[in-house]
């Protein structure tokens, strides 16, 4: 199937069916975003639609956006790899002391903890290695909850995929919410609209 063949070139290790399980939520989870307005990487894919472009152009559009200041999973994953043998206490510390920005905590548009992130920390408890622990630490010493960024980054990296890799599968899934957005914005609208008008979506909350 083609999503095993994805896992199975992404992942250094042999999956079981635990990690086949994790891996496949790590893109089925991405698909959409929890709260009506869209971010601005879907925001762009939307307007790229109502302006008459075609799915790949409008898709191009969106992942344009992706950035180490917009679904930076792989810094994440980068940041993870090279602290979380370190104490997480001496870790925010640090940080702190030199006025850096610890990655993988707080959300620009969530605000308080993220049903996504609760989910997967609640059904994959079995699957924790080092750097899931480190973080879970971690966010006992920061002012805001970690993100879903960072719990799927922590996962990622404690199930084989390396820290490039950890973007790909949530990437995957974003995309089909994408397709989702931009068939739903070409059949809503005829003409071009207002921004405001069609960067909404239409989710329910994330059932734990």
């Amino acid at each position: 199937m083609f999503v095993d063949e994805v896992i199975n070139y992404i992942c250094e290790k042999e999956c079981g069916p635990r990690e086949y399980e994790l891996l496949n939520s790590l893109a089925s989870i991405f698909i959409e975003f929890p709260i009506d307005n869209e971010p601005p990487s879907s925001a762009v894919v939307a307007l790229a639609a109502n302006c008459g472009a075609a799915l790949p152009n409008a898709l191009a559009s969106g992942l344009s956006c992706i950035s180490d200041q917009h679904l930076p999973i792989e810094q994440i994953a980068k940041f993870i790899s090279l602290n979380y043998n370190e104490s997480p206490s001496e870790v925010f510390r640090q940080f702190k002391n030199k006025n850096l920005k610890i990655p993988g905590f707080g959300h620009p548009s969530i605000k308080g903890e993220d049903d996504r992130v609760i989910k997967l920390k609640n059904n994959f408890k079995d699957l924790y290695g080092d750097r899931t622990r480190f973080c879970i630490q971690l966010e006992r010493h920061m002012p805001v909850p970690m993100n879903i960024g960072c719990i799927i980054a922590s996962l990622s990296l404690d199930n084989g995929i390396k820290a490039n890799n950890c973007i790909y599968l949530p990437l995957m899934g974003r995309m089909l919410g994408w397709l989702k957005l931009y068939n739903k914005t070409k059949t809503r609208f005829n003409k071009v609209v207002p921004s405001f008008e069609n960067i909404k979506n239409d989710n329910q909350e994330i059932s734990k």
